[in-house]
């Protein structure tokens, strides 16, 4: 009988544990980050045509125009 409730309690104490169990963020490339920015750029972009077909520079290609203007 008791090693029955300990085993219930067992159990609770488990799903109990699961309520604080944090996710885990997917890891995406540097790639596959600007991708999804361009991606979503695109969609809600309304009246700007540059917007709207990807042709715009986002901060790490002005960084990067920086660094190579430096050199």
């Amino acid at each position: 009988m008791q090693e029955n409730l300990i085993a219930a309690f067992a159990k609770k104490m488990a799903n109990i544990g699961s309520i604080f169990h944090i996710p885990r963020l997917p890891k995406h490339g540097k790639a596959q980050k600007k991708r999804f920015r361009k991606e979503v750029i695109q969609q809600i972009s309304k009246r700007n045509m540059c917007l709207q077909l990807g042709h715009y520079a986002t901060e790490e290609d002005i960084d990067r125009l920086k660094r190579e203007l430096a050199i």
